[in-house]
């Protein structure tokens, strides 16, 4: 069964940074009021960049906020490809530099040595997370669950009661450390943000039904978490 998807498409990057993020700061204003706290899980990959420049201008108590990437490539932290230096540099700045931020990379030489230091970390986050971020490939995959690997259908499986997954990818590409699909959905909500006709059309296929080879799917075709798109040319 899949959930109740809102879909926003917008005229512009413009329109569409400012909407989502005048949502995800009323959510996170509103867990602070309710609760005290709130926890945001995030994407990474250039898209997001704008965004979280700017949420990180934004006027809230940071040092009540828990952040975390969805997935993280097995780099140190200095490389390039660190998700975990781009949210740094994007959004643990200005009035933002005092959240919480959870690493999933840890010392160990890979993903699989280091699971259980990651899953100890993800259980310090504040759960329900109020939201979850998604980027969507081209190849319609989210956080690190990339189709067609063992590593992947064994992250998403309905039985894993894991909270992170290491995923190891072919032809000598960075290994990552992703949380799983029952992780992803322990949230009040998914925002699934990206750009661009291609990936509209994937995400199109994805709706129509669950498939191995579309990852997103699996985001799509449930019924524990409202899902809301954000997608503009």
């Amino acid at each position: 069964m899949m959930t109740n998807i809102t879909e926003n498409k917008f005229e512009s990057r413009n329109s569409l940074l400012k909407a989502l993020g005048c949502d995800i700061m009323q959510i996170l204003s509103n867990a602070l009021m309710e609760r005290d706290y709130a926890s945001m899980l995030l994407s990474a990959g250039t898209t997001p960049g704008p965004l979280y420049e700017a949420l990180s201008k934004e006027d809230i108590d940071w040092s009540k906020v828990w952040l975390a990437p969805t997935d993280e490539r097995w780099v140190e932290l200095d490389h390039k490809d660190s998700n975990e230096k781009f949210i740094t540099n994007t959004l643990l700045k200005n009035k933002a530099k005092n959240a919480h931020y959870m690493s999933l990379k840890s010392s160990a030489e890979t993903p699989q040595l280091g699971q259980k230091q990651c899953r100890q970390n993800i259980e310090n986050l504040p759960k329900p997370y109020d939201i979850v971020l998604l980027g969507m490939g081209e190849d319609g995959h989210v956080a690190s669950l990339f189709p067609q690997l063992p590593d992947t259908m064994d992250a998403l499986a309905p039985n894993n009661d894991q909270l992170c997954h290491a995923i190891d990818r072919p032809n000598g590409q960075t290994a990552r450390m992703t949380m799983t699909l029952n992780n992803l959905l322990t949230s009040k909500r998914v925002y699934l943000f990206f750009y661009g006709a291609k990936k509209l059309a994937i995400y199109e296929a994805a709706k129509k039904q669950r498939q191995d080879q579309l990852p997103v799917s699996y985001i799509l075709h449930q019924n524990n978490v409202p899902i809301s798109l954000y997608w503009t040319e």
